[in-house]
């Protein structure tokens, strides 16, 4: 495992110490087979890295957390929660995750967050666990993938001012490939990555460690709304391609339809050839029967039961060998995402890539975008990058406050977001399952795509894994002690654009988010079929993803629980694909960029990442994503000449 840390804990006070130490305590007691103390060292360091990870506000809320919780137990038992005896700080706990009021159970859910999985992390409670990391330790690739060091620029020691065609803001799945396409044309290219470049024998084989480093904000992104959803952003090169689970779909043609009705009549037929490239150069295939394995073959036992449409998904995917932590980026490099495919081929064909430096402002020219301005991302000398033509491939969170601080002036900027709200249900099987066996988002039920709704496996290990345990106290042990027969399935639905970025103070992005009545009833039919599913596998009881109606023992029971319209404040959601906030439109007052991916009020200034889409996709996007980068590319590299 990699104990190694690149960033310093943030210091506890004494008494959030105690707090932490007192909730781990609460939250995970000692059962029959996981009863391995708590670490307090532990989980005091991890919670301070982890406080580090999340950048100014995320640390100051969740230490606000952290005070109203434990002073607010004196107006009930006259002490401070960590002072309390074990039984009534056990009580407290309970009554804030059974809370009917959904700002008190989404408050101690945060902290849980932090401190199930530092406990669940700890060597000794892995020893417990019936969780094997022989699947962590694989052979490194006979041929890794090594980016040139003459090409990529970590640190500069004084400023520095440079002169390219085209400069790309970001190296995910936009970035890299209009940066690759370009370079390959002999197209003088910068790329600006605020994130660093891992090897695969720095990452999944700590996902605590992965999720601090790799992700946004440490993986604590979340849009406040109806209900509060996190959002996981990568930040590193590759972006969030390095740390997703390789579902590569194409847009589907409902959704293309809806483009036609908007007048922007994308050429389906380049797009298409768009694809293919994409699909070459990634290696998109089905996953093969022998990487499918755990809940991959309970969802396929139920939906054959049932009749339903499913079989395995189409993944960007190498010399796999099934170590379950693509969300964590892929220990061996067989996941093909940008950062061993597209940005070694940019650099390859003399693309520079800066990596750790932060974009600042755009230069303008004559009214034309004509470079950009950078610095290291923890502060130091400048970086400036003269260029024709800058690309924006931030994504749809933190593109908008970079756009918006350098005159995007679109009423358009920052609207529209969709971000595919995502369920999901464990059910605990009769049966040994080791769920870590099989394919993240593998495997596939397609009855409702038509409909809007997709269902995708979903498996972690158990530390990230506690979080989707909604219970606490010796509940949540006694589910853990059957890890091993725990399966997981989820599901995302195509979503109204109710959400928004704005920009925040220091430029930070905040993110809102409504779920509508629609998007709400597609969550519900898709977990009604996700409940039919589990239990014509056989399942002994299912974990729905709405508070206070969790734990399911029959087929009944949960449809009851599921008969009505459901509330959004009581469901436990997560998304991963924002789109949307700066999307591309056939008349200037209808959207921020053109048809051509340039912004209507800024010549020489292109927006290529997932905030470009009119419309919720209602898939994973990175192929999508991809393609429209590599048409631009090709009119880029024309209008250059």
């Amino acid at each position: 495992m990699n104990d190694r840390h690149s960033m310093a804990p943030y210091q506890l006070g004494t008494r959030a110490k105690r707090t932490f130490i007192a909730l781990t305590r609460a939250a995970i007691p000692a059962g029959d087979q996981l009863n391995a103390p708590v670490d307090e060292e532990e989980v005091v360091e991890k919670v301070g890295l982890a406080l580090t990870s999340m950048g100014v506000d995320g640390r100051v809320s969740t230490l606000l957390i952290v005070f109203f919780f434990e002073w607010l137990a004196v107006f009930r038992y006259g002490r401070p929660f960590s002072s309390l005896p074990v039984g009534r700080q056990t009580a407290w706990v309970h009554s804030w995750v059974d809370s009917g009021f959904s700002i008190y159970r989404m408050a101690v859910r945060a902290l849980l967050t932090l401190v199930k999985p530092i406990h669940l992390a700890n060597r000794r409670v892995g020893q417990q666990l019936a969780y094997s990391t022989a699947n962590l330790e694989v052979e490194p690739p006979e041929s890794p993938v090594r980016l040139p060091e003459e090409r990529v620029i970590t640190h500069i020691d004084s400023d520095l001012e440079v002169r390219v065609q085209v400069v790309v803001v970001g190296s995910g799945a936009g970035g890299a490939v209009v940066a690759a396409e370009l370079a390959e044309r002999g197209i003088d290219v910068a790329i600006v990555e605020v994130g660093r470049n891992f090897s695969p024998s720095e990452l999944g084989r700590d996902p605590l460690w992965s999720l601090r480093e790799t992700y946004l904000n440490g993986g604590a992104t979340v849009a406040l709304g109806r209900p509060a959803i996190p959002i996981p952003i990568g930040q590193t090169v590759g972006g969030t391609t390095t740390v997703n689970s390789g579902t590569c779909f194409r847009t589907p043609d409902r959704v293309m339809d809806k483009w036609d009705a908007l007048g922007l009549g994308v050429d389906r037929v380049s797009l298409d050839k768009a694809f293919q490239r994409v699909e070459e150069r990634i290696n998109v295939r089905p996953v093969p029967p022998e990487l499918l394995g755990g809940s991959s073959h309970i969802i396929a036992r139920g939906a054959t039961a049932l009749g339903l449409k499913h079989g395995p998904l189409r993944r960007n995917i190498g010399d796999c060998r099934m170590s379950g932590v693509c969300a964590f980026g892929c220990p061996r490099g067989a996941k093909q995402s940008m950062n061993v495919t597209y940005i070694p081929r940019a650099l390859e064909h003399g693309a520079t890539l800066y990596s750790g430096f932060r974009a600042e402002r755009i230069l303008t020219a004559g009214g034309r975008a004509a470079g950009i301005v950078a610095a290291p991302k923890d502060g130091g000398p400048t970086l400036t990058i003269n260029a024709d033509v800058v690309i924006s491939a931030c994504g749809s969170i933190s593109g908008v406050p970079f756009l918006a601080r350098n005159g995007v002036k679109s009423d358009h900027l920052g609207r529209h977001l969709s971000i595919h709200p995502c369920g999901k249900i464990a059910a605990i099987m009769p049966e040994v399952v080791n769920g870590w066996r099989d394919t993240p988002q593998g495997y596939g039920i397609y009855e409702l795509f038509d409909q809007g709704i997709m269902f995708e496996g979903a498996f972690v290990p158990p530390e990230l894994g506690s979080i989707a345990i909604p219970f606490v106290g010796r509940r949540f042990t006694e589910i853990m002690e059957q890890y091993q027969n725990l399966a997981m399935f989820g599901l995302l639905v195509a979503d109204e654009p109710n959400g928004r970025v704005r920009a925040g103070p220091g430029g930070r992005p905040i993110i809102s988010y409504w779920m509508s009545k629609r998007d709400l009833e597609r969550m519900r039919r898709g977990l009604i079929m996700l409940t039919e599913v589990f239990f014509a596998a056989g399942a002994e009881r299912i974990l729905l993803p709405i508070a206070g109606r969790e734990e399911q023992l029959s087929l009944e029971a949960a449809r009851s629980a599921l008969a009505g319209p459901l509330d959004p404040w009581r469901l436990e959601l997560v998304s991963f694909h924002p789109l949307g906030t700066a999307r591309m439109s056939a008349r200037s007052e209808d959207g921020v960029i053109n048809p051509e991916l340039e912004v209507w009020d800024r010549p020489g200034l292109y927006v290529i990442d997932g905030s470009i889409f009119p419309s919720s996709l209602g898939v994973n996007p990175q192929l999508s994503i991809m393609a429209h980068a590599t048409m631009a590319a090709e009119r880029i590299a024309n209008q250059l000449g």
